[in-house]
């Protein structure tokens, strides 16, 4: 009678329950997984979220100044019936430390256009403050560590969302 080796059968079997765990338990960490470049299209400067949002605030004190003048809103607001936004980005958002959920804020970008500015938040509803998506670097350049478009950025918020109408929904119930 043939005798075979246990050794072989061990490892395979070690292999096997390694293999299920890992399809079982992967993200363990408790992150939601998201893409990182289809997130980065929606970050911006903190900096720049504060500009929106205080640039909406001034522009809607006006507007109050001035409504007898009909063509203001079409000059001075281009006001979207939506914005939307892949799921990368929420995903991104949620994973922030602490983070228990979104604040979106009404903002004014540079265009003259309404913008939601996307910000995630703690259980006691503070704003946090931080990096949403790690890793600036957009080019991979031989011989140089790292290329980037911008400085390095402390803090980040989230906008740039597809705007409709351009973007829109067809037979939305919300869109018609």
């Amino acid at each position: 009678m043939k005798r075979t080796s246990f050794f072989p059968w061990f490892l395979v079997m070690l292999l096997l329950i390694a293999l299920i765990y890992a399809w079982f338990f992967r993200g363990a960490d408790g992150k939601i997984p998201y893409n990182r470049e289809a997130a980065k299209e929606h970050v911006i400067p903190f900096t720049s979220a504060i500009e929106y949002t205080k640039a909406y605030r001034e522009a809607k004190a006006a507007l109050q100044r001035q409504i007898q003048d009909s063509g203001y809103l079409d000059r001075n607001f281009n006001l979207p019936a939506a914005e939307s936004f892949n799921r990368d980005i929420f995903a991104a958002l949620l994973d922030r430390d602490s983070a228990q959920g979104i604040r979106i804020y009404l903002g004014l970008n540079e265009q003259k256009e309404v913008c939601f500015v996307m910000v995630p938040v703690d259980e006691k509803g503070n704003d946090l403050r931080g990096r949403i998506v790690d890793g600036q670097q957009v080019a991979s350049i031989p011989g140089i560590s790292s290329a980037y478009a911008l400085p390095p950025i402390d803090d980040e918020a989230a906008e740039k969302g597809h705007r409709c109408p351009t973007i829109c929904p067809s037979g939305s119930d919300l869109y018609p």
